[in-house]
């Protein structure tokens, strides 16, 4: 066995570093294949052509070491694309509290009434006509409610997000 070693160990490690280009990755492939010829020693004797079938042990641990790689790089891909979603759904969980909360404090900012229609129509999704007959007021009135409350959030969310919404969509890639 020792001779064998000795007599394919070169061939076999610049066979791998030919295709592989790393002189140690070659020498841990090289090992590899001599691992599974001593494996495989019972069948020694029934081998015609030693280099033919040394060069087939490594051409085929060569296929599987790159189809392991493969599987791992589409793994990895996989992992960053949704590390790469959560983060990004993460971020987007921020922004959409802080613009909450900033929305939220415009909203008090606001008469009762002019709050209430908002809320009634931007929250709970009612109609102009519905928020009339709910709050016993005319859909006009609640029309120049809303539009007023619209206005403050509108001129508030300006004032304090504009840069910050240039910036969300260069991240997100939208702009």
């Amino acid at each position: 066995m020792n001779k064998i070693y000795e007599s394919y160990r070169d061939f076999i490690y610049q066979f791998f570093l030919k295709h592989v280009k790393v002189p140690a990755l070659a020498e841990d492939l090289t090992q590899d294949v001599f691992v599974k010829f001593w494996q495989k020693k019972d069948t020694f004797e029934n081998i015609d052509n030693l280099d033919a079938w040394l060069y087939t042990l490594a051409r085929n641990h060569l296929t599987d070491h790159y189809r392991k790689l493969a599987t791992e790089k589409k793994y990895q891909e996989t992992v960053w694309y949704h590390m790469e979603r959560q983060s990004n759904s993460v971020l987007l969980d921020i922004y959409k509290e802080e613009l909450e909360n900033e929305i939220e404090e415009l909203l008090n900012s606001l008469s009762p009434r002019q709050k209430e229609v908002y809320i009634l129509s931007r929250k709970n999704g009612l109609s102009l006509e519905e928020i009339a007959v709910k709050l016993k007021i005319s859909p006009n009135t609640a029309k120049n409610h809303l539009v007023q409350a619209l206005k403050v959030v509108r001129q508030g969310l300006e004032n304090h997000y504009t840069c910050f919404f240039v910036l969300l969509m260069i991240f997100l890639g939208l702009g």
